[in-house]
């Protein structure tokens, strides 16, 4: 009978089970579920470049990049929020498409967007505006390598899509805005006088007649004889009507300021003007390979004008009080080897004062002298009337570019004998030259007599230039060791 009830028991618990196995195998809702796979995600199309960067509607643009595909119908191409219509081919790392129209005269962003991915890189085109340039004047001195600014209206600000001619030369534009270009003037020629014009996307401006600078444009271009002391620096020298018929005999030293060429101030050993030194001597003194001379001294009966020296970051000449502006408002500093051209905007006549107190630390050498000649890059206004500008004599000066680290050291030279003697020039044909030989700022330094150019192993025992039968005993000279 037990043996019985067990039996039972087991088919009751058999048959129970049963069901629940079968239905745990199953769809809980009693049917079978299809697994849908996950899609795979679509990798986004890359932008790396585009061609041209600018141009107006319709320009046909050609996008470079990866991930594109073949197949037109899935790409487009956005321009800020504007589809491009017309799009001409595509392979998977190329597109070319028209740019639509709706934009001027501004950046938009273009993407590509593949099955409805959006590349995930952009890139910037610029719509230029459709509207003609327009020039409405020409500043700044025109010779050959001047610095000329062009205003007007609607250029574009991308520099390189003005084209701007000197007759039928091309200019260098080096800056843009959509009023104003500035550019460095090409070749010129003879001419005294050029057209001007700037073209945008083949729209011609008008055309604007801008005087040369004749004298200029000579210097500027003119054949130097020319001698190589070291690397960085150039001596040249010239003889050629200049400023008129007169000849002009000029030295130039051109000094590429580096760890080779140092430039310097050197004074002679004492302060008693019995015991001054030509430039010669005094260059030798300091071991320069050139130089030339410097600041005012007393010499006879003229007036006390001497100016403020410091070298090394010690004052060597205090310099004069009450001297005129003339012979005052202009200084040479030098620190760590780069040169500026400072003028003295202060007034009155103790400007030597406002030398002395320029920090050691800004300048470690000092040598005050006038007039200013060029101030960032235009010519001051000389007061002609002065005999110390105007009058015709062996001038001395020095020009400085912008950043400091070229030097134009120049000599001219007046001799009052001979078939073509060559004459000298006033403040103002000097402030030309070193105008067009590239100075920014430049200044005047002594002249006359005491106008001399040294440089080691050359002319006659150091001397290349001639202002007078002997060499005149100074207090101060410019060098570089």
């Amino acid at each position: 009978m037990k043996k019985k009830l067990n039996y039972l028991s087991f088919l009751l618990v058999f048959f129970i089970a049963t069901p629940i196995f079968a239905v745990s195998c199953g769809d809980k809702t009693g049917g079978d579920k299809q697994v849908t796979p996950t899609p795979t995600p679509v990798a986004p199309a890359t932008i790396s470049s585009i061609s041209p960067e600018s141009g107006k509607a319709g320009t046909v643009i050609t996008i470079t990049g990866t991930k594109f595909g073949t197949d037109k119908s899935k790409v487009k191409v956005r321009f800020d929020t504007k589809d491009a219509t017309n799009l001409i081919s595509v392979t998977d790392t190329e597109i070319k498409v028209e740019a639509p129209e709706g934009f001027s005269d501004r950046s938009v962003q273009v993407k590509v967007s593949v099955s409805d991915v959006a590349s995930n890189n952009v890139k910037s085109f610029y719509y230029l505006d459709t509207a003609p340039p327009s020039i409405s004047s020409v500043t700044g001195t025109c010779f050959y390598g001047s610095s000329v600014v062009i205003y007007g209206a609607d250029f574009s600000i991308n520099k390189q899509d003005n084209i701007v001619k000197f007759g039928d030369e091309e200019a260098t534009v080096t800056s843009a805005t959509k009023t104003s270009l500035t550019v460095t003037t090409p070749i010129l020629g003879n001419v005294s006088s050029v057209n001007v014009t700037v073209t945008k996307s083949d729209m011609v401006s008008n055309a604007k007649i801008v005087p040369v600078e004749v004298d200029q444009n000579k210097v500027a271009t003119y054949e130097w004889t020319t001698t190589t002391i070291r690397p960085g620096l150039v001596y040249k020298t010239g003889e050629f009507s200049l400023f008129g018929s007169d000849i002009r005999k000029i030295h130039i030293l051109d000094v590429t300021l580096n760890e080779t060429n140092k430039l310097a101030i050197g004074v002679s050993a004492s302060n008693d003007p019995s015991t001054f030194k030509s430039t010669v001597a005094i260059c030798e003194s300091y071991n320069a390979i050139a130089g030339v001379n410097a600041g005012y001294f007393k010499l006879g009966s003229s007036s006390d004008k001497d100016p403020y020296i410091r070298i090394d970051g010690t004052t060597v000449q205090d310099g004069h009080l009450n001297v005129s502006p003339l012979f005052t408002n202009s200084a040479l500093l030098i620190h760590n080897n780069v040169a500026t051209v400072r003028k003295f905007t202060e007034s009155g006549r103790n400007l030597n004062t406002v030398a002395a107190a320029i920090p050691a630390s800004q300048a470690q050498d000092v040598i005050v002298c006038g007039p200013m000649l060029l101030t960032n890059n235009v010519i001051e206004s000389l007061n002609m009337s002065e005999s110390h500008n105007s009058s015709s004599t062996g001038r001395t000066g020095l020009g400085v570019t912008a950043d400091g680290k070229r030097v134009f050291l120049v000599v001219t030279e007046y001799r009052t004998t001979g078939a073509a003697t060559p004459k000298g020039m006033s403040t103002l044909q000097l402030a030309k030259i070193l105008q067009a030989l590239g100075s920014v700022n430049a200044m005047n330094f002594d002249g006359g007599g005491s106008s001399t150019m040294y440089i080691k192993d050359m002319g006659t025992n150091g001397r290349v230039s001639v202002n007078g039968s002997s060499l005149r005993s100074v207090r101060s000279v410019i060098y570089v060791k």
